[in-house]
């Protein structure tokens, strides 16, 4: 199998940051991301900008396929009315800090006027003009496209080093296949004289098998000591993946089943070969194959 120029490859493993600000307002979002077999985001936004959530998870949509992803979003008004402090849900807060000291028989100490105005809810939602409000939304937006730009980098870079890997992986087992391919010719001569011995056995035993008995056997074992349909579809199977790295892009659900295939060719290759030195190429396939499905687990 000869080495070819690979297309960009996605992992789904990364993490990228966005910040974006304008004269209004703010904006920065974190993405953290890992395997998945379909994409689920999970987006953490504050909780006076919950309106946000469907268009900054229509722009992950548009660029990622695949992956769970973990988002958040901070945002701070630069322009605006001061926030004014909840004062029932400070003493709220107070009373129930207060509580929990005495019933977990800690020393009596009040928070400071800080570390409350930390806590949910400390602040009562601040009257915003139209203005304000589009100014936020477009630093998300542009936040949320500058932390996906960065996370696509980054899992393009470890998927660089996936498609490395994986081609390695292809080309050795192209070299057990054109091993095993040039064994079988002996393979069958070997199986084909095994066969002949059994068919003098039977004949020196006249009266013990019926002819039909016999043709039946003889045709079962010529079928199981031919296994060059198997090895044609390895290779078209082998040339396929390298193919879909060569192309790149979202290729890993194309890549989990055509290996399903190459795994499926092999077992039956090594179901139907009674030879020891096809079998040990079988076996050394096998092996490179589970390597592969370790890999493209990660692949987008």
């Amino acid at each position: 199998m000869a080495a070819a120029a690979l297309g960009t490859v996605f992992s789904m493993t990364g993490y990228g940051r966005g910040a974006a600000e304008n004269k209004q307002a703010a904006a920065e979002v974190e993405l953290r991301s890992v395997n998945g077999k379909t994409l689920h985001l999970k987006l953490r936004l504050p909780s006076d900008r919950l309106e946000l959530e469907s268009e900054l998870e229509g722009l992950v949509r548009q660029e990622i396929e695949r992956g769970s992803l973990n988002g958040s979003l901070r945002v701070r008004v630069l322009a605006g009315t001061t926030p004014t402090p909840d004062r029932s849900a400070l003493a709220a807060h107070l009373k129930e800090w207060r509580r929990t000291q005495k019933e977990l028989g800690l020393a009596a100490k009040d928070p400071s006027l800080s570390e409350l105005l930390a806590l949910p809810g400390a602040f009562l939602p601040a009257a915003e003009d139209a203005r304000t409000t589009r100014a936020v939304r477009k630093a998300a937006q542009d936040a949320m496209r500058a932390a996906i730009a960065a996370l696509r980098e980054a899992r393009a870079r470890e998927g660089a080093r996936l498609a490395r890997e994986l081609q390695r992986l292809l080309k050795k087992c192209a070299a057990h296949l054109a091993r095993a391919e040039k064994r079988v010719p002996k393979a069958i001569a070997a199986a084909q004289a095994k066969m002949q011995e059994r068919v003098d056995t039977a004949l020196a035993r006249a009266g013990e098998h019926e002819p039909l008995d016999l043709t039946r056997e003889l045709v079962a074992l010529a079928d199981r000591a031919d296994v060059r349909e198997e090895i044609a579809r390895l290779h078209m199977h082998l040339g396929a993946l390298q193919d879909l790295l060569v192309r790149g892009g979202a290729v890993g659900r194309e890549f989990e089943f055509l290996l399903q295939e190459v795994h499926r060719e092999i077992t039956t290759l090594g179901n139907k070969s009674a030879d020891t030195q096809l079998s040990e190429q079988v076996v050394a396939m096998k092996l490179l194959a589970g390597q592969l499905k370790e890999q493209v687990a990660n692949v987008e």
